[in-house]
């Protein structure tokens, strides 16, 4: 497909911002299925495809920025990582079969998922914040299911599946907020390969657009990820990202914004 330069410039600033929101906290791809749907005019279906593109090359970069500074802490996350990819195997297949029938449905869902998850970073706040070494986790079957859980959603729709996970592995694990976030990296890369091919078995990428968000998210993704590993606050402002982020998907979501939109257009 030909664009504009005007829809590049759109397509550049959202991967950009999606980059950095992604690596901090999650939902940066409300930003780039908008962009892909909005601007440059692509189907939901194609859109959610093609956001997969960036994805992929944004977390590469923020990873190998994690991995690079020595700081992080794998161990055990393989049996986190097996469901996740499991999960989002068969939530890409329902992607492509359901496509935009339950769109609104699926919305809702999502809204009320955010509340919950909302309601989880806001309790305790030292647990975001501090570290702890004696912080406990789950027993392994619970840690299955959930992941299992996060995997589907993850390759059903991309959107919003960084906050679920962060919040899931501080809520649920026993990793500190900074290598949670390199681990949500990891296994956002490992649930987004199935997910991708898929997509691309089924012909829902469109690639100019994709690899035009791959290289401004690439470059936020990279930005960010210093930011996580060297700002003494960053704890602070990442979990203060992603009560933002959270409250942002609720509004989206829930149809709170399109509900007050309407009640000022009928005032006015």
């Amino acid at each position: 497909m030909e664009y504009t330069i005007d829809v590049y410039l759109v397509l550049l600033a959202a991967g950009f911002l999606a980059g950095i929101i992604n690596t901090l906290a999650g939902n940066g791809s409300i930003l780039t299925i908008t962009a892909l749907s909005v601007a440059a005019g692509l189907p939901v279906g194609m859109a959610n495809g093609t956001n997969r593109v960036g994805v992929t090359f944004q977390v590469l970069v923020g990873l190998r920025t994690f991995l690079k500074s020595g700081k992080t802490n794998f161990k055990g996350v393989w049996k986190i990582a097996i469901p996740t990819i499991l999960g989002s195997v068969l939530g890409a297949y329902a992607a492509v079969e359901v496509g935009k029938s339950n769109e609104i449905w699926l919305s809702r869902v999502i809204g009320g998922v955010m509340v919950f998850m909302l309601f989880l970073v806001l309790n305790n706040p030292k647990k975001w914040i501090e570290e702890d070494k004696n912080r406990k986790e789950l027993a392994l079957p619970w840690l299955i299911l959930i992941f299992l859980a996060v995997g589907f959603y993850g390759g059903f729709i991309q959107a919003g599946v960084g906050v679920i996970m962060l919040v899931v592995l501080m809520s649920a694990t026993s990793y500190e907020l900074t290598n949670a976030n390199a681990i949500k990296l990891l296994l956002t890369l490992l649930l987004n390969i199935p997910a991708f091919a898929i997509f691309i078995w089924s012909g829902q990428i469109e690639w100019i657009a994709g690899i035009t968000l791959s290289v401004a998210q690439m470059i936020g993704a990279m930005w960010a990820a210093k930011f996580a590993i060297g700002h003494p606050k960053a704890n602070y402002w990442i979990r203060a990202i992603l009560i933002g982020i959270i409250l942002i998907a609720i509004v989206r979501f829930l149809g709170i914004y399109d509900f007050l939109s309407e009640k000022l257009l009928l005032l006015l």
